[in-house]
Formats: structure tokens, sequence, C-alpha cells
């Protein structure tokens, strides 16, 4: 339902600018226009064939994203020539299609693959003063069946973390975009990540089997496959559970929870259980894969520190530098990126390391995120 959903809103988005710029094409004779509408036109039609040839046969992201990959190459050039085009402004609306083609490209050869290291440093009283100077190392939403595994920056990822020193390794969710064969043959990049107070996760959206597009595949058995994979790849669950981190005579709690969402995602997760048996006077980490739950269900928690979250991808696409930080994901996620403060209790959402939909990053670089514990009296 999803897919289809998503297959009709991108024919909407198609069939306006194809519309009208056959009829300026047609209205004014202009041959050049009509046999590129009449190309172009061809060429979508045969993506969308190929996708669903390729997701009969496959489980794998790629015609998927071999298809969002076309539609974006050829309609964002679309849109941005039209509204010069209709006022026959054309060679202005050609030069800013193609600088929008080019910026295209950029997402897809490069920002996609260009890691940010973030570091992020939290203060506060409620730190144990054993944990000051904690090293927690976040990554988010690798979404596997969107990679390639013979990528060259996919394989230096192991050794950037393990540089930083962390003391703690966090997942929060989204390792697969739906099977859980996606995993396969990852563990020599994901079992290479070490840490003293380990490896813990928690569940993301796409990670419960909801995104299926093949029928003869078990959708319970999947989800348990899933959460196998998270076991081999060296990341260990916390489904609404907790666990200690003991540093000298101080302790802080790490706890996460299954998804905790807004419709139309579903939602499982418990921050109650989650925290049973918790004293109110130890410092909680939570992590929670849909930063919403922040608002919805954590941050009334008091003794939550710190929130750790992921799930917008910063859409993929925004600006981030010369002092401007937006993104269209602004408009539909309250919480979208980056770290979020209030009464002394922190968000951080992380922009996630893969991507899924259409395989490009534009202005939102792919995130790790290092962060810092500060111990005040």
């Amino acid at each position: 339902m999803h897919l289809i959903t998503y297959i009709i809103g991108i024919l909407v988005l198609c069939i306006l600018p194809d519309a009208l710029l056959i009829g300026k094409a047609i209205k004014s004779g202009n041959k050049t226009l009509l046999y590129i509408q009449i190309a172009t036109i061809s060429l979508f039609i045969l993506s969308i064939v190929g996708m669903l040839i390729g997701m009969h046969y496959s489980t794998h992201m790629l015609p998927v994203l071999c298809f969002g990959m076309i539609f974006f190459c050829l309609y964002v050039p679309k849109w941005l020539y039209l509204p010069f085009g209709l006022w026959n402004k054309h060679r202005i609306g050609i030069l800013v299609a193609c600088l929008g083609w080019l910026l295209l490209m950029y997402g897809l050869c490069i920002g996609r693959t260009e890691i940010e290291t973030r570091s992020v440093t939290i203060t506060s009283a409620k730190i144990p003063k054993a944990f000051h100077g904690f090293r927690i190392v976040q990554l988010s939403d690798v979404h596997l069946g969107s990679l390639l595994q013979n990528e060259h920056w996919i394989k230096h990822v192991p050794q950037r973390i393990n540089a930083l020193r962390p003391d703690l390794l966090v997942f929060t969710g989204d390792l697969v975009n739906t099977y859980a064969e996606e995993a396969e043959g990852w563990e020599s990049v994901f079992c290479q990540l070490k840490a003293p107070h380990g490896k813990w996760a928690c569940k993301g959206n796409h990670d419960y089997s909801h995104y299926q597009w093949r029928n003869n595949i078990d959708s319970t058995q999947n989800a348990q496959a899933v959460e196998h994979a998270y076991k081999q790849l060296g990341w260990k669950l916390l489904n609404n559970a907790s666990t200690p981190l003991v540093k000298e005579q101080d302790t802080l709690f790490l706890c996460g929870v299954e998804n905790i969402s807004r419709p139309p995602f579903l939602s499982y997760g418990s921050v109650s259980k989650a925290l049973q048996g918790i004293p109110d006077s130890l410092t909680v980490i939570m992590l929670s894969h849909d930063p919403i739950a922040w608002e919805d269900s954590i941050k009334q928690h008091r003794n939550v520190l710190l929130t750790l979250s992921g799930h917008t991808h910063a859409m993929q696409m925004g600006i981030d530098a010369w002092g401007m930080h937006f993104s269209p994901a602004a408009w539909i996620h309250p919480y979208w990126d980056g770290t979020y403060q209030e009464n002394g209790q922190y968000l951080h959402v992380n922009r996630g390391l893969g991507y899924v939909g259409f395989p490009f990053r534009i202005g939102m670089k792919p995130e790790i995120t290092l962060i810092e514990l500060q111990s005040v009296e």
C-alpha cells in the first residue's frame, strides 16, 4: 500500500509538467521540445516497468533506487525549466535546469558518500563523575538494502568510527529497508566496530517488515530474521528494555524502545516498560528511532537526560552552511536534525548513514555522531 501511494504521488508530479510542456510545444510548434518530451516520457515509463520487474525478482532496493534516480534526474530539471519555458525564456530555463541536474549528480556521486562526523557535548550535573568524558558514537538508518558492499566509502566506516575511541556504540534503527537478507555479507564491516561498553541498538520502522513487496516471504519470520541480523552484526537489541552502564562506582542506564511513531507509522514501544525497575535518582540515556517519541512520551520522565534518534534523514536534502540550517524535513518533523534541549533534557537526531527512496544526499551529509558527556557540579 505504501508503494502504491508512492507511485501515485510521483505520477501526479509528472503529469502536470509533462502536460504543460507538451501543450507548449504543440502550440508554439517547437519540435525540439516535443521530441525531448516524448523521449523523457518514454524513458520514465520504461523505468517504471523495469522497477516492477526488478521488484518481482529481488528483495534489494536497487530497482526502486534506480527508478528514484531517473525520476529526479528527469523531472527536477523539467520543474526548474517550466516557469521559464512557459514565458518563452528558453535559454534561462535550460541554464537553470542544467544547474539543477548538476546538483543532483553531485548528490549521487559525492553527497551520499561524504560522511560527516558531528561532535556533540552534553553537559549536566546529572552525569555521574565517573562518566565525565564518556564517549558515545551513534549510528542510524544505514538501510543496508540501499547500499552496495563493494563501495569504497562504506568500507572505511569501521576505521573511522574506531578512531573516535568510543566507550559505547549505539545504533538507532533501520538496519534494513524491509528484508533480513539485505544484511547478509555485512559482517566484515560492522563486526569490526569495538567499544568497551558494548554495541546496543533499537529497531526502526523499516525493521518490522511493513514495506514488503514480495508475497512469498512470511512477514513474521522476516521480522524475526531481522532481529537475528542485528545480532549477527554485533548489535544487542534493547526492545523496551534497559541495561546498566557501570564505571568505577557510578551507574548510568541505557534504555531502548521499540518504534514509537505517529500515524501512518505503527508503534510498538513502551517507555514505561523500558524504564521499569530504574530508580528515578539514576540518569538514563534513551534510544528511540523516531524523535517524536521524545515529545510524546519520553521527556515526561525527568531522569532521561539524553534521547538519541534518527528516522528523518533530514530528508536527504537541504542546506547546512553559511549560517543556514534548513530542510523540507522541517515541514514534516518537529525534530528533524541536530541537538535539541528543553528543561535540561536533550534530544539528538542523527541524519543517518544510508539513504532510501532516492540514492543521493544534497546538503545534508550522512552522519556519524560523537557524543561526549561532561559532568559538572
